[in-house]
């Protein structure tokens, strides 16, 4: 490939530095940041995460909003808001409306859809 943004990339720039934090600096940190580098770790595996889903995620949301009519999400969200939405078409747009937000949770916090997708009751 001929990026001009190469080697490292991105994603390999914050895998290296999730991987110095974590080898590295956790065990010689005080306690009283080990709470703000466990907030700065998690922050950068949302950021390694979205980097990995925006594409393929972008891309599926468009198609929900394109199969249930609406050109995007203010179209959508005034349709709610003004009661437009048929009621025949209102499964397909919980359904969109709950595929979106599990692909934010992936992104977020991935234990959330997975803790979900072991136990659906809860």
């Amino acid at each position: 490939m001929n990026d001009v943004h190469s080697h490292p990339n991105a994603a390999e720039l914050l895998d290296a530095t999730i991987e110095f934090l974590t080898d590295a600096i956790t065990p010689a940190i005080p306690v009283e940041h080990a709470f703000h580098l466990r907030v700065a770790l998690n922050a950068l595996g949302m950021v390694r995460r979205e980097l990995e889903s925006t594409v393929d995620d972008d891309a599926a949301h468009r198609g929900r909003l394109a199969a249930i009519g609406y050109a995007d999400d203010g179209a959508l969200a005034s349709a709610l808001r003004a009661g437009e939405v048929p009621a025949d078409r209102m499964p397909q747009v919980r359904a969109s409306l709950l595929a979106d937000a599990e692909a934010r949770l992936r992104v977020v916090n991935p234990r959330f859809v997975a803790d979900y997708d072991a136990d659906p009751s809860t």
